[in-house]
């Protein structure tokens, strides 16, 4: 049974270890399978290679039994390999699995996010920076918790191993142990998980100034300003580089703290194993010798079964850097965890007047906006906002549609109304931006997301009353012909006209169109208006234009 992560909860590299325990199981039994047959391959091998040149020189090779050890030593050979590809599929599999859960996360929180800062989440390098942090995190099984695993079940065979030759070896292992699985880790983690966090920032920073060079090239050469831009890059590409070189000494200071805890542990064993007899011939030369009752043969598996532990436990010595990427992932994906608002919107019924007082939109951004107002809209009044550009037109329709922040109080058939972001506020009122977005689907899926159980007729009519209709007809599968990402194989003035049927097919008593004439020729413009004032009619109109036209002329005229 699989463990979701809540859209509700921060993250952490324990929920999402735990996200889907059972496909993590498979590659961790495989992983630890392969381990272990690699150390065993190494001793059993050394036994028996020993074996084998004992028997020989004591002449009872031919009665020796080679088959059996090299049958072993063969399937221990298939083990290792066959579990450790198997690891590598089952594990990536599962890690396809987190992904997908972390995409599902993030776009929770998006969902959660205050729309008034939903920009902040479509910026290419913050996009970017949550591929990267995705792509950190989803490596923290493989890298950094699997590899503790395997060291620590090689340590625990070689000592089962060690405890049956000699059981005072347990105490070398004991102590060679804890230097390689933790305290050799801890070290290089301590000093250089400052620079793994700093590398991480700066990547992000680097990346960032990078894609914003190639925006600004033309105005920095311009400008003469582009030396000192490429001097800020090149302190920058520095520091990173300074970053680089410390990670890597580190890295490499641990490797070597892991080679000398292996050397020390050779000594140590080879100590225990053996003693010094003094000699009792001639020369009264001494040599040293096995203790009593512990076999050659055995102690050369055991040794080179070391070799395989040895293998294992280098890759700890880095898992800091994959730690402190996971963790730096993280805490930039938690920073856009935002808790749901649960406050119930108040039921509105159907808008007869609207009245704003002292109202004022603006971007939570940068708090540009417009100037504040009074005015008041009754049923049957069209409405159209006037002004210089940069005056703030768009920002107060975006915010009497309640998609941006606004000040000021707000009246609804007389009783005060929080518009922004209120759904039930937004459910009577359909608001045409700037720049409206088309799905990837058909016209007819485009269009449905305004009316789910609008007919085919319906879609035919709604698409003549913004002069789309013969174009659609044109098109080899008509309804069913497929838009791509964001309408771009569609005109301008296609997009918003596309999307202004999708509005008229909800029948809002409130509609808010901003610029819907943009790019249009007058036949287009004169068809619209004519659907405006009588098919689709809605309740209040409140238009934000530029361009000339018959339901202006006709309208009542805010200025800004």
């Amino acid at each position: 049974m699989s463990i979701r992560v809540k859209k509700t909860s921060t993250l952490s590299l324990k929920k999402l270890l735990l996200a889907n325990p059972w496909g993590f199981v498979i590659p961790v039994i495989l992983g630890v399978v392969a381990s272990l047959a690699g150390v065993a391959l190494l001793g059993i091998s050394g036994w028996f290679i020993s074996a084998a040149g004992l028997a020989t020189t004591m002449g009872v090779g031919l009665i020796f039994n080679y088959l059996t050890p090299g049958a072993i030593v063969r399937f221990m050979a298939i083990l290792r390999t066959s579990g450790r590809y198997g690891e590598q599929v089952t594990a990536h599999n599962h890690l396809l699995g987190l992904l997908r859960i972390l995409r599902l996360w993030v776009w929770d929180q998006r969902v959660a996010k205050d729309p008034a800062n939903l920009h902040e989440q479509s910026r290419g390098d913050l996009l970017q920076r949550l591929v990267s942090d995705l792509d950190q995190i989803i490596r923290w099984p493989l890298v950094v918790f699997l590899p503790w695993v395997y060291a620590l079940l090689s340590y625990v065979a070689v000592s089962v191993l060690a405890y049956f030759i000699l059981p005072v070896l347990l105490w070398p292992l004991a102590i060679s142990a804890v230097f390689h699985v933790f305290i050799v880790p801890y070290v290089c983690g301590y000093f250089a998980s400052h620079a793994v966090h700093v590398g991480q920032i700066l990547g992000v920073h680097r990346r960032s100034r990078f894609v914003s060079l190639f925006s600004a090239l033309i105005t920095l050469t311009i400008r003469g300003h582009w030396k000192d831009y490429a001097q800020r890059l090149d302190q920058l590409d520095e520091r990173q580089r300074l970053t680089e070189i410390r990670i890597q000494q580190a890295v490499s200071t641990g490797r070597l703290l892991a080679y000398v805890v292996t050397i020390m542990l050779f000594v140590s064993c080879f100590y225990l194993l053996s003693e010094y007899q003094e000699g009792l011939n001639l020369e009264n030369t001494g040599r040293w010798m096995l203790v009593d009752g512990v076999q050659g043969t055995w102690v050369i598996g055991f040794m080179l079964s070391l070799l395989a532990v040895n293998e294992l436990v280098l890759p700890l010595v880095q898992s800091f850097v994959a730690q402190g990427q996971s963790q730096v992932g993280l805490r930039r994906l938690n920073q856009l965890h935002q808790e749901p608002n649960h406050q119930p919107d108040n039921k509105i019924n159907t808008i007869q007047r609207m009245k704003f007082t002292h109202w004022r939109g603006f971007h939570a951004s940068s708090g540009m906006g417009n100037q504040a107002i009074d005015f008041q809209v009754e049923a049957g009044d069209t409405v159209w906002i006037r002004g210089m550009s940069g005056s703030g037109k768009s920002t107060l329709l975006a915010a009497i549609a309640g998609d941006c922040l606004s000040s000021g109080d707000a009246l609804m058939n007389g009783e005060k109304c929080d518009v922004y972001s209120n759904s039930s506020y937004q459910s009577q009122l359909s608001y045409l931006p700037q720049s409206p977005y088309i799905f990837q689907q058909s016209i007819a899926a485009n269009l449905l997301l305004g009316d789910p159980n609008a007919t085919d007729t319906q879609l035919w009519s709604v698409l003549k009353a913004v002069a789309l209709a013969e174009w659609a007809k044109s098109l080899p599968n008509g309804l069913e012909t497929l838009l791509s990402s964001q309408g771009r194989n569609l005109s301008g003035g296609q997009r918003k006209r596309l999307a202004l049927a999708r509005l008229l097919l909800r029948q809002s008593p409130v509609l808010l169109l901003d610029e819907p004439f943009d790019g249009l020729d007058k036949a287009t413009i004169e068809t619209i208006c004519h659907s405006l004032q009588n098919d689709y009619k809605p309740d209040i109109l409140i238009l934000v234009s530029h361009v000339s036209n018959r339901i202006g002329d006709e309208a009542r005229v805010i200025e800004l």
